[in-house]
């Protein structure tokens, strides 16, 4: 019984139970519209088709008889301008309620507008927590550039701000083995962080908190020559347990004692050398 009244209350006006949305003054229009439908469609209809009906029977059944014949047929036209008169009125109503419910005059007749989705503000979405730096690591920003500013190492470019990861170098959560092995191995002649723990999942898919990961090259200004990045790529490689020539994409590398030579063992083109940027280090 409560399943019957549920897709009763469905076919007058779709709100109130389930899914739909909750019913207000709107609704009023959806229920008048459909009750006036089913007036002319579930009891007009039927009528007239009884009506025509009766008419050819008793027309049929006349025996020649001119009473009944024009009973017959006094049946069949009142029938049909009675549908006419049904529909008319049907009409009338239906555009007086589509005009009232939408609040203008409206000639679409033959539909209801949808009734507006209430306005549902969305949560606030939360910033995700700050990322905290596991132990051994530089607990923050400032503290890893005054470290490397101590060691007269040199930094690309200013920290990330909120959501950047490119065209920035961040040093916060580099652990501080990495950061031993870079002072180490500014004893042996400068050279130029270009990549830190940013990026993580962007151009740097390698890098990120707590990952002995940098990227560096000989200097912070000027063109970057090979003769120059093959010699940092030699001295990193005692100290570290990886170190390769890399363009910025990461697409060309090279590990050989040249960077010259790609790791599939051939030359680099001159296209391709123009790639070349800085050394890969990872740290034990």
């Amino acid at each position: 019984m409560i399943t019957k009244n549920k897709i009763l209350i469905a076919g007058l006006v779709p709100c109130g139970y389930g899914n739909y949305p909750a019913c207000d003054p709107c609704y009023l229009w959806y229920l008048a519209g459909n009750i006036v439908d089913f007036l002319l469609k579930g009891l007009a209809l039927p009528i007239l088709a009884l009506a025509l009906l009766i008419g050819g029977i008793v027309w049929l059944t006349s025996s020649g008889k001119p009473a009944q014949i024009e009973k017959g047929k006094n049946i069949l036209t009142s029938s049909v301008i009675g549908i006419f008169i049904a529909f008319g009125a049907w009409l009338i109503v239906n555009t007086i309620i589509n005009t009232l419910g939408q609040g203008k005059l409206t000639w679409s007749w033959e539909s209801i507008n949808a009734c507006p989705a209430p306005i549902v503000t969305p949560s606030p979405i939360a910033p995700p927590p700050p990322i905290t730096p596991p132990a051994g690591t530089f607990q923050t920003e400032e503290a890893a550039r005054a470290y490397f500013q101590n060691t007269g190492i040199e930094i690309n470019k200013s920290p990330c701000t909120a959501g950047q990861t490119t065209n920035c170098t961040d040093l916060k959560g580099l652990p501080l083995g990495a950061a031993a092995g870079l002072k180490a191995l500014a004893t042996s002649g400068g050279f130029c962080i270009s990549g830190g723990t940013e990026g993580e999942g962007a151009l740097h898919q390698t890098h990120g908190i707590g990952k002995p990961v940098v990227d560096i090259k000989p200097s912070c200004s000027g063109a970057v020559e090979i003769p120059a990045l093959t010699a940092l790529r030699r001295r990193a490689s005692f100290l570290s347990r990886e170190a390769i020539c890399e363009s910025q994409n990461g697409d060309l590398r090279s590990s050989k004692t040249s960077c010259l030579i790609s790791n599939g063992g051939t030359p680099f083109t001159e296209a391709q050398l123009k790639q070349l940027n800085h050394i890969h280090v990872v740290f034990p």
